[in-house]
């Protein structure tokens, strides 16, 4: 239960820093050719503990329906976050994420032409070689669609359905992008889609893929839903 500043009760916190790290470790370790683990398991777990407050606001809170419409909203961006840095990670691990040995250092302007009745600008862009070869910028959705080929987040294809989904609404971080005059947060996500967010991070933190403990499983107890 949330507690207020002036309350003498104690502190609430969620599941501990460390013991969410010990599980994060099995599946992010050494060895498997990503760079900075240490920051990466830091704010996977920073992110898991946050939802969990998120969750706890809905379930403490006398609050509006707009208001917890954007709880649903921040639950969904932070839940898809956690799961695209989970995806990038095992892309890279496994060998899957595509390289690139050149990058891009330079455009040169050209000029302008007539082109088959149309004005065209043709550019050069120059290129540098790469010391050695480094991943390549992957949008979330081409991620998911890689994962899900190589079932990189298990055997259960609904989870994919369910992010396709989810990474649409993911992406109403960006407030200015309006698709039509009733393209609001309040008619593009509801309570389903914070069903379908819980219940994707709870398969993938307690299925095949970190083959948590009894005991670890009750990490995300909070999440579990018949939604």
């Amino acid at each position: 239960m949330l507690t207020r500043k002036d309350d003498t009760e104690g502190t609430w916190y969620p599941v501990a820093i460390k013991q969410l790290e010990c599980l994060i470790q099995k599946v992010i370790y050494p060895g498997r050719g990503y760079r900075n683990l240490y920051a990466l398991r830091k704010n996977l777990a920073y992110n898991l503990q946050y939802i969990e407050f998120l969750h706890l606001c809905l379930e403490d809170l006398k609050i509006s329906s707009v208001i917890k419409t954007q709880i649903w909203k921040n639950f969904i961006m932070v839940g898809c976050g956690i799961i695209e840095s989970l995806v990038h990670f095992l892309l890279i691990a496994e060998g899957f994420h595509k390289t690139i040995d050149w990058e891009l250092v330079d455009i040169a302007p050209g000029n302008q032409k007539n082109m088959d009745g149309e004005v065209r600008k043709i550019d050069s862009h120059i290129y540098g070689k790469l010391s050695s070869p480094r991943p390549e910028k992957m949008t979330f959705d081409a991620m998911l669609k890689k994962a899900e080929n190589k079932c990189l987040l298990g055997n259960n294809h609904s989870v994919y359905s369910k992010l396709k989904i989810l990474r649409i609404l993911r992406n109403r971080i960006h407030l200015q992008e309006i698709g039509n005059p009733t393209d609001t947060d309040w008619n593009a996500v509801n309570e389903t889609d914070f069903y379908e967010m819980r219940a994707v991070i709870y398969t993938i933190f307690t299925g095949s893929i970190f083959k948590p403990s009894h005991e670890e499983k009750k990490f995300f107890e909070y999440l579990k839903t018949n939604a």
